[in-house]
């Protein structure tokens, strides 16, 4: 799985120093989780409420968590380690992936494109078929303004989409049927939260431009990389300790831009890899 090579890349690029690393402060807020740690580093995730409201009960809650740990001061690499867990534990091992990749994505060893929307990069003029997996609002409205476009949104709720957009709606089971004829895909970062990413990637054809984009998209990108994804849109956390005092007071992630995330867009090149690897 994506998230689990990826953990795996982290744990060796850090190697002995990650042992040394811990969880200063995580906030789970209702629209996005962030967390501390203890080398100052700091990341944000989606947190997946409507699927998490399926187990978010005393009983069925005591039944996936029977003896909780504090999250607070745990090891990072304990929390890299873990596999097959909950949906909260995956998400809390999200969260703490893209605080830890902070530290490596850099320009020396990426094309980073910082401050840009994913949307600004495309060409819609060569955008071909576009398929985007997530109602993504500020893509769909500059969507809508481009004259006989081909798209498709495959989304589970299709009551995020008003009257006007149901002409874009596919169901999410079609997508096996939808991305594969796709030249451009935009998928929704937050599929690494809800542990759709693998099987949606799987879909999209060789040489189809693939964009994997939104706050929960900041992991390292090499593993999506290898996975048929051309570009990684997510943010780097400016100010963790503002942003995890806006997130406790139930804020939306997109406020945080401007104060405590800055936009950014991590381009495959051929000298990713080998970059990385030096």
């Amino acid at each position: 799985m994506i998230v689990d090579e990826t953990a795996d890349l982290l744990q060796k690029l850090y190697g002995e120093t990650i042992r040394s690393i811990r969880i200063e402060r995580i906030v789970i807020g209702l629209f996005f989780t962030g967390v501390k740690l203890s080398d100052g580093s700091g990341g944000v995730a989606y947190t997946p409420t409507a699927d998490l409201h399926g187990v978010a009960c005393c009983p069925s809650m005591a039944a996936e968590r029977p003896a909780p740990v504090p999250l607070k001061g745990m090891a990072v690499s304990e929390v890299l380690e873990q596999r097959g867990g909950s949906l909260l534990s995956d998400l809390v091992k999200l969260v703490v992936m893209n605080a830890l990749s902070s530290r490596l994505i850099t320009p020396d060893r990426y094309r980073i494109i910082y401050d840009a929307d994913a949307l600004e990069l495309i060409d819609m003029k060569s955008a071909g078929k576009i398929g985007m997996v997530g109602a993504f609002v500020p893509f769909l409205k500059q969507f809508k303004m481009v004259p006989e476009i081909d798209l498709s949104i495959i989304e589970r709720r299709p009551e995020t989409l008003k009257a006007e957009e149901m002409r874009f709606y596919v169901p999410a089971e079609k997508a096996c049927d939808v991305l594969p004829a796709c030249d451009t895909v935009i998928i929704t970062g937050a599929s690494m939260a809800n542990r759709t990413i693998d099987e949606l990637l799987g879909y999209t054809r060789p040489g189809a431009r693939v964009i994997v984009t939104g706050p929960t998209a900041s992991i390292l990108p090499d593993v999506l990389f290898e996975h048929n994804v051309s570009e990684v849109s997510g943010v780097c956390v400016t100010e963790p300790d503002m942003a995890l005092d806006m997130l406790a007071e139930g804020v939306g992630a997109y406020h945080l831009f401007d104060t405590c995330l800055r936009k950014m867009n991590i381009v495959k090149s051929p000298a990713d890899k080998a970059a990385l690897a030096s």
